[in-house]
């Protein structure tokens, strides 16, 4: 599968088949997405919240429903994604902004309170776009802001990275999929995942500003980073 700056391209113009295809291979989705949102306070007054990659919404909906003081802007360079998504999400009109635009570009000056991603930042293909949505988000954020992100993640140590891939694999089978169709993932869907260890994601938000980075959580290939910026 091709990848243009950080967007899903063709093949996940199928949404549904998106959908159904991610929760199949990625046994903790939901414990993921749960990981991701739960930086966020309980809230008495209104936070301004910014998705990148959206997808369909899965994140989105989980966040609106959290509570009725976030609002949210959301993005994907995907125009089937961003169409599901306000689908998705057509209850919440008065909150959210969903809009078609590259997460690797897109910078609104100290706007949000926090950014959220939920398995999207592997896509970009260099080191170097990866650190421009660093760079982006943390000028995005208010003083304060806090950036949580899940992403697919390789290691440090080829040996670990190794291991890590094949408890996935072991997971992925036994939730049901066949090989053949894992090795058919692997032939139309891996070659658009450019994932890095995680040492380089905290070393990329460090240098950009950000505070207090850490792995928040990791289950074999995915893992959940947060940073806040001081």
């Amino acid at each position: 599968m091709e990848i243009e700056d950080g967007a899903l391209k063709s093949n996940f113009a199928d949404t549904d088949a998106y959908d159904m295809r991610i929760k199949r291979f990625v046994p903790y989705y939901v414990e993921m997405m749960n990981s991701v949102l739960d930086c966020l306070p309980q809230l008495e007054s209104h936070l301004v919240v910014l998705e990148l990659g959206c997808g369909t919404g899965n994140l989105s909906q989980k966040l609106l429903n959290k509570s009725r003081y976030f609002k949210l802007v959301a993005i994907d360079l995907t125009k089937e994604m961003v169409e599901k998504c306000r689908v998705r999400l057509a209850q919440y009109t008065n909150r959210t902004e969903i809009i078609c635009a590259d997460m690797i570009k897109f910078r609104r000056i100290s706007n949000f309170d926090y950014v959220l991603s939920n398995l999207a930042l592997h896509y970009p293909k260099t080191d170097k776009k990866k650190i421009s949505v660093c760079r982006n988000v943390y000028q995005s954020l208010r003083p304060g802001g806090v950036f949580s992100f899940s992403v697919m993640l390789t290691s440090d140590s080829p040996q670990f990275a190794k291991k890590n891939w094949k408890r996935w694999e072991e997971n992925v089978l036994q939730s049901g999929i066949a090989r053949e169709e894992l090795d058919d993932w692997y032939k139309t869907h891996h070659g658009s995942d450019h994932p890095v260890p995680p040492s380089l994601w905290l070393k990329w938000l460090q240098e950009v500003g950000f505070k207090s980075c850490e792995l928040v959580w990791r289950e074999t290939i995915f893992g959940n980073i947060w940073a806040k910026k001081p």
